[in-house]
């Protein structure tokens, strides 16, 4: 019997464990190859789970302490939204374009 109470509270364990580690995932900010001055992010939900509004609001917190760590504010350029899991293997994704704007740009003169 205690045997699968161990099995039964392992699991759990794991089971929990993926939900925390695979809430969401995405990679580094980076330029755009093709406009430098253009950072893109991308937040995914790799569980397929449809976190639409999640992956938005972590991808433009992390856009604007990226900017603010610059001294500057961030300026939304473009966003794309997949909507979610299907067949193919497509996850719940959004996409942030942004500048940073120079905070002394802003200030007027």
């Amino acid at each position: 019997m205690t045997y699968h109470l161990m099995d039964d509270a392992l699991m759990r364990l794991f089971l929990l464990t993926l939900l925390l580690a695979g809430c969401t995932t995405g990679p580094a900010i980076a330029p755009m190859a093709t406009a430098p001055d253009v950072f893109v992010l991308t937040r995914e939900s790799p569980g397929g789970f449809p976190m639409k509004d999640k992956l938005q609001a972590e991808a433009l917190e992390e856009a604007r302490k990226y900017c603010e760590a610059r001294q500057a504010v961030r300026q939304v350029v473009d966003s794309q939204t997949s909507t979610g899991w299907n067949v193919t293997g497509n996850t719940p994704r959004f996409q942030l374009r942004f500048r940073c704007v120079p905070q002394a740009e802003l200030t007027p003169k």
